[in-house]
């Protein structure tokens, strides 16, 4: 009974797959009548549908499309009569090759010499004649269909006035509203779209659920024998599964555009990874203790503001603090800014170590706090207005955005602030207590109380250092941007978690290394550029990125299981 209950549903499953599948294809369809139809009128998707409904608005057709596709189109996606498709679209094709002859000026140049009998000379000169030139390409146009063609007067200004094109299209688009050729498709595209997806998620939720079904596991034979070196090439492809992904993804990059290797591009991927490597460097210890922070990107941006705020050149007008008439010291922005981050870090520390609140519930809460206190503050401006907070004092530029010049080099000062904190940071983890009961609380929390471990106090100090690095990433980011605004630091948290993940510390706690942090930094970092570089759309890069985090989750999972 049981086996035939799961080939029925087998079979369900199988049917709504191909049903579904068979939907999609027929949405595929009938949405490609309306991307054929905007490409034959050549004109936004937008108003395609528009000139369907009332044809008769259609005053021109494009000449983009081959004679071949057009026919095909208008015969069996709009239902029209295939020898009258055929005469006028041949017709068509044949007078755009005139037409093109008429606008290659070597020919028209020749075609006036002929015709007026002047010299070269002077038949450019009437080419480039913007007043004379577009009456002899007319005529030019004329003779040539008259003489090639053999076509009359009427026909001519029929040809040039493309009225039986736009004819046919017209009564195309009418046996569309009347129900002929694709209509069916067309009208329903989104429809059978859609009943399809629905379908055939149906179908393959049920074979996932089988596949993920570990309940017959096991009751086949006694245990297979391993191959150790099987095993350990299997063991390095688990471990650097997403170095490896990263890296051919960069190769092909540099494959498809070797410029950019350029120095110029290195640099500047260095650049952008050290503030977000900082944010993640803080973050990465938070991950460690098998927490998280959500709270980043909005602590960044109201510490950038408090930054920008302070540092603005005391001869620019409109600065948030006009009393200030004598330009601060670098370090008190500095040290500013790193008080907002660390009071912010430690209300989450609180909320973690003594509320017993999950990291990514309190940091969740701090984010929103972090976003309405940094609007509120930008928008406190003497000037009444919400706008970025800009013009900052050149000392303060050159200090945290500026170069150290080796010779010719210029090497970013961020670069070299990042190495010395990732340093830092590698000492604490591992030459200090705190480093080591940082991994003993990520490990296993329980086992580290027992031990003699101060649970609370490692978790107020861990945070307490990624305010302190989260204000210094501030810092520095204000002065690499040169602005302020409401929507700085928006998703940097996403980048620092993925800089962490990418870099190996997981989220199961007690497992990380700074220098695996620095790296994961640099090369995600690397592709986003290397993204930007190709032209790949915005939108689509966010796609990328997190798929990005979810392999690198996934395969950390897959190595708790395995070590398991």
């Amino acid at each position: 009974m049981k086996n035939t209950k799961q080939l029925v549903a087998t079979i369900l499953a199988i049917v709504l797959l191909v049903a579904g599948a068979l939907c999609v294809f027929m949405g595929v369809k009938g949405q490609e009548v309306y991307n054929t139809a905007s490409a034959l009128l050549g004109t936004k998707k937008a108003d395609t549908v528009n000139f369907i409904l009332d044809p008769d608005t259609i005053t021109e057709v494009a000449h983009d499309m081959s004679e071949g596709d057009i026919t095909n189109f208008l015969v069996k996606d709009l239902g029209l009569d295939a020898a009258e498709v055929k005469d006028i679209v041949s017709a068509r094709a044949k007078y755009d090759v005139e037409y093109a002859k008429s606008q290659d000026n070597d020919q028209f140049i020749e075609y006036i010499m002929e015709k007026d009998g002047i010299s070269k000379e002077d038949a450019t000169s009437i080419r480039k004649d913007k007043k004379q030139a577009p009456a002899y390409r007319e005529q030019m146009l004329k003779d040539l269909l008259a003489e090639n063609l053999g076509a009359d007067e009427d026909e001519i200004e029929s040809l040039i006035a493309d009225e039986d094109m736009i004819g046919l299209v017209k009564k195309g688009f009418t046996n569309l509203n009347e129900g002929k050729g694709k209509a069916t498709l067309f009208k329903n595209a989104i429809m059978y779209l859609f009943i399809g997806i629905v379908l055939a998620v149906a179908g393959f939720a049920y074979f996932f659920i089988r596949l993920m079904d570990d309940s017959r596991q096991g009751k086949k034979g006694g245990a297979k024998k391993s191959n150790p070196k099987l095993e350990k090439v299997g063991d390095f492809l688990l471990n650097y599964a997403l170095y490896i992904i990263l890296i051919v993804i960069l190769a092909v990059v540099c494959i498809l555009r070797p410029n950019f290797l350029e120095i110029t591009n290195i640099l500047n991927i260095i650049k952008q990874s050290s503030t977000k490597g900082i944010l993640a460097l803080g973050c990465a210890g938070l991950i460690v203790l098998a927490g998280t922070d959500l709270s980043i990107g909005r602590i960044l941006g109201v510490c950038a503001a408090v930054t920008a705020s302070l540092v603005q050149s005391v001869t620019y007008a409109s600065r948030m603090f006009p009393q200030i008439t004598e330009q601060l010291p670098v370090w008190v922005p500095l040290l500013a800014s790193i008080a907002v981050a660390v009071l912010f870090t430690l209300f989450n520390g609180f909320g973690v170590a003594k509320l017993h609140l999950h990291a990514f519930i309190i940091t969740l809460g701090t984010q929103l706090i972090a976003q309405g206190l940094c609007c509120i503050y930008i928008e406190s401006q003497p000037s009444g207005t919400a706008q970025a907070l800009s013009t900052f004092d050149r000392k303060f530029l050159d200090f945290a955005a500026g170069n150290f010049n080796i010779g010719s080099f210029a090497l970013p000062k961020v670069v070299v602030y990042f190495l010395i904190i990732a340093l830092i940071m590698w000492v604490v983890w591992n030459k200090t207590r705190l480093g080591k009961n940082m991994f003993a609380v990520g490990g296993n929390e329980e086992a580290a109380r027992v031990s003699g471990v101060n649970v609370a106090k490692t978790i107020m100090l861990v945070y307490l250092m990624a305010g302190v690095l989260y204000g210094i990433s501030a810092y520095l980011e204000a002065a690499r941007i040169t602005s302020c605004g409401a929507n700085t630091g928006i998703n940097y948290e996403t980048d620092a978690i993925s800089a962490c993940v990418v870099g190996g510390v997981s989220f199961s706690g007690g497992v990380g290394t700074i220098q695996g942090v620095v790296i994961g930094a640099v090369l995600l970092q690397a592709i986003n550029y290397s993204l930007n570089f190709l032209g790949i759309n915005p939108y689509l890069q966010y796609v990328v990125r997190g798929l990005i985090i979810i392999l690198a989750v996934s395969i950390d999972v897959r190595k708790y299981i395995a070590k398991k």
